[in-house]
């Protein structure tokens, strides 16, 4: 008793002596749970730190990355593939349909430097570049269609490919293990360091000057004089019907797929965001094509919906052109107000509707 006395006396002094902090905590416990991965940029809180203009939020993106191009990443989302990896740590994710009825996904981040794995990696389309174009933001893939490589070869797209380029080994990896018992189309991976590595070699300037935010971002967001929308199902095509139940208790939509939670295997964390979008868009096949390739149209306007917070209502989009943003509005042509946090956006085809029901089931 006396020994632990003296201990916490001298430890009081040099407190008193040095205005040292010194942690009372017992071995053997931890203010965190462990085994646990911390989430890639929560370590800068402070009130000068920059907004992310993807997000609204001040979620410990530097100064110096706020001002860099983003970087948008093909993500397969075939079943096949699955599990993904590192996408949950994504600022908005775009998902649209791909040849054979199914889905891929366009991860843009605004600083995935602490990721520790991405993927698996896709080839490129058209649509998923005017995406990417939209938010000025780096495109990276690994293989294109034919549409898409005319379309890289008449414009200004800064794209990082893994097939007709020297990345593939060096930005891109193939990963061993999956090599045993995926097919080789399902195997490719990079990693936040791999991209900003391959980023310094690239001899163009990412700076964006003035960077303008995704949304026009506000607490007081459109969807909350909406109705009710607790569980939100997506329809892309018969076999393709992912959706989003609302979770009161962290006020954000879980994602979920193949009737299962949509996982982030590298941080064993489901898919949630503030935000969801559905965008209706043109959606048609490409003619006389072998392999039934398809085109969107993401120019233009369109209607849609936006949820948060457990509530939905209808939107207009547009978009001027290829390398324009797009734009949200309400039906009375005014600015539609988002609420800061990640964001989901699908993009159907024109002959589908949403079902919103006021409980999940």
């Amino acid at each position: 008793m006396k020994r632990c006395t003296k201990l916490f006396l001298t430890l009081a002094l040099l407190i008193a002596l040095f205005g040292c902090s010194v942690s009372t905590d017992l071995p053997g416990t931890s203010k965190e749970p462990s085994g646990l991965k911390q989430t890639p940029g929560q370590t800068a809180r402070n009130p000068n730190a920059p907004y992310n203009p993807l997000t609204g939020l001040k979620d410990g993106v530097s100064d110096a990355k706020v001002h860099r191009m983003p970087i948008s990443i093909m993500i397969n989302n075939i079943k096949a593939s699955l599990p993904q990896y590192g996408i949950s740590k994504a600022d908005i994710i775009y998902e649209m349909l791909a040849e054979g009825n199914i889905t891929r996904l366009l991860a843009i981040f605004q600083d995935p430097s602490q990721v520790e794995r991405i993927g698996s990696i896709r080839s490129a389309r058209p649509y998923y570049m005017e995406i990417a174009q939209g938010y000025r933001a780096v495109y990276l893939h690994f293989g294109g269609s034919v549409p898409a490589y005319s379309k890289i070869s008449k414009h200004d797209i800064i794209n990082l490919d893994g097939i007709q380029s020297i990345w593939d080994g060096t930005l891109y990896y193939r990963d061993a293990e999956r090599k045993k018992t995926y097919p080789l189309e399902h195997t490719v991976f990079t990693t936040g360091q791999r991209i900003e590595k391959a980023l310094t070699l690239l001899k163009r300037d990412l700076t964006v000057s003035n960077p303008k935010s995704a949304f026009s971002f506000s607490e007081s967001h459109s969807a909350r004089s909406g109705k009710d929308a607790n569980k939100i199902d997506i329809r892309y095509s018969k076999n393709t019907n992912p959706w989003f139940e609302y979770d009161q208790s962290t006020k954000t939509y879980l994602r979920f797929q193949f009737g299962k939670p949509h996982m982030d295997a590298e941080y064993n964390e489901q898919i949630r965001v503030k935000n969801v979008f559905i965008l209706k868009m043109k959606t048609t096949s490409v003619k006389k094509n072998p392999l039934h390739l398809i085109e969107i149209d993401t120019t233009g306007t369109g209607s849609g919906y936006y949820a948060c917070d457990g509530k939905y209502f209808p939107i207009i989009w547009k978009k001027r052109s290829a390398t324009s943003p797009i734009l949200f509005y309400l039906s009375n042509g005014s600015e539609l107000k988002v609420s800061p946090g990640k964001t989901f956006i699908c993009c159907i085809p024109l002959t589908l509707e949403p079902t919103f029901t006021a409980s999940a089931t």
